[in-house]
């Protein structure tokens, strides 16, 4: 092979190589910020304007559900609300969390892959009221197999409510968890940052909403990306508009007192 040749190879190479080594273990187009809080949320399956929630961030998915979270510092947990549009009762209906954890945790970024392992995990919530259930599940290289964990991992209640983001009745489901210390599922949930999937399953509609939109609950690869930020959430989202409200009616006062000393002027 020509010089000229060799030269042109290894530069091909060089390049594939530094493309395979920047391709990331999660779907790089769904990033979702984890803003801090200094306010441990009481959990009761619903939220109102106030310091419980202010400092969250909100992530929008599926046909009008969303997600809220955050994290706290003392005790070292996340805060996390899925809202769906669903108000049916459903013995059916799922709620689904998956949570791209690794050997190392901390800083290490998720390492994805097209199965969940030992340090993915899955919880499912399926129906509503006394009868609903809390499944934990841990990855085993190929699928999911169920697992038990401590009563510690997470602090849960779901209700069928109105909140500030969503007026009409809808089932609201809140929880605080145990992210970084509690290790009954084999190793913790997840490091500083992590791949998340979330998904609700309507039985009454057999639709699901999910974030992101084309992944896959059983390929880490596809999650969204959840990295953090230590301060509280700039623009509060809860609730909704109310900061353009309040300016808009700030703006109003600011304009009606200008044209009244303009008047005066004259």
């Amino acid at each position: 092979m020509k010089k000229t040749g060799i030269v042109v190879f290894c530069m091909l190479l060089l390049l594939v190589l530094a493309f395979a080594g920047s391709v990331s273990a999660y779907n790089i187009d769904y990033t979702h910020i984890l803003y801090q809080s200094d306010t441990v949320p009481v959990i009761d399956g619903t939220y109102i304007v106030d310091a419980d929630w202010l400092s969250s961030g909100k992530q929008e998915f599926g046909d009008g559900a969303a997600f809220h979270d955050q994290w706290i510092m003392d005790p070292n947990i996340c805060c996390l609300i899925v809202e769906v549009t669903d108000s049916t009762d459903d013995a059916g209906d799922k709620l689904t969390i998956c949570f791209d954890g690794t050997l190392d945790g901390a800083t290490t970024e998720p390492d994805g892959g097209s199965s969940p392992t030992e340090y993915d995990k899955k919880m499912e919530v399926t129906g509503h009221g006394g009868s609903a259930t809390v499944q934990w599940f841990v990855g085993d290289g190929s699928g999911w197999v169920a697992a038990t964990a401590s009563e510690s991992l997470i602090e849960f209640a779901q209700s069928l409510t109105t909140t500030p983001t969503i007026e009409p009745d809808h089932y609201v489901y809140e929880m605080n968890i145990d992210f970084h210390g509690d290790t009954s599922l084999g190793s913790s949930l997840v490091g500083y940052t992590w791949a998340q999937f979330v998904s609700y399953y309507d039985a009454d509609t057999d639709e699901t909403q999910q974030w992101p939109p084309a992944a896959s609950p059983d390929v880490p690869d596809g999650w969204g990306y959840i990295t953090y930020e230590s301060a509280p959430n700039p623009s509060p989202t809860i609730p909704e508009g109310t900061g353009f409200v309040v300016m808009l009616g700030v703006s109003s006062v600011a304009v009606a007192g200008a044209l009244l000393l303009h008047k005066r002027k004259k």
